[in-house]
């Protein structure tokens, strides 16, 4: 989250700390997901599955996860020489009411995939989607930016990029120990991830 004031507490009494996440202080350890390319490269492999019109359902800005994930799926975009088309990008989605308009936002301009920024997003919009009768991914694809148990269930599995939560806490607690040893340590460290493939982008 920018503007995230337990880090100027922090620093004010003095305690060591590493960041979980990108934050705008290059000079704060921090250990983070690759964000940026892993929302690009599940971009990309969209494409080359043949969708064309891909629509983007994500989260507030003022967290630096979902800035960076509508940056990878503009990356992505750029990569396959398209342009944006704004009327597919809907951002600010926090509530169920924000996420049925951008739903109904989005659909009117016909896109053949939805990739939402996260988890909740993906479950729900796959809800919505079943209600609506339009079938995943007959009539439309649909992918999440982020793997969790809450999308294990759903019918059909959900394509998703997988993070290891366990690699990502294991390096911050060894740069948070090298902080407080003392030792010069690379003060940004990102950890990989995987796209997985499932029946939602057949």
């Amino acid at each position: 989250m920018s503007d995230d004031p337990s880090i100027d507490l922090l620093q004010q009494y003095g305690v060591p700390f590493v960041a979980i996440g990108r934050i705008e202080n290059d000079d704060i350890p921090q250990a983070d997901n690759d964000q940026l390319g892993a929302a690009s490269e599940m971009t990309r492999v969209l494409f080359q599955m043949g969708a064309r019109r891909i629509a983007y359902l994500g989260g507030s800005g003022t967290y630096t996860v979902n800035a960076d994930r509508l940056r990878g799926y503009l990356r992505g975009l750029a990569e396959f020489g398209v342009s944006a088309d704004q009327s597919l990008i809907r951002t600010g989605i926090e509530s169920d009411e924000q996420r049925t308009d951008a739903l109904e936002a989005v659909l009117e301009q016909h896109p053949d995939c939805l990739l939402c920024c996260d988890d909740r997003i993906a479950f729900d919009l796959m809800r919505e989607l079943r209600n609506r009768h339009i079938r995943v991914p007959e009539q439309l694809r649909l992918a999440s930016l982020y793997d969790s148990e809450l999308l294990a269930g759903t019918t059909p599995a959900i394509s998703a990029v997988q993070f290891d939560a366990e690699r990502l806490g294991s390096t911050a607690c060894r740069m948070l120990l090298d902080v407080m040893a003392g030792k010069d340590i690379p003060l940004r460290q990102v950890q990989g991830y995987q796209v997985i493939l499932r029946e939602s982008t057949k």
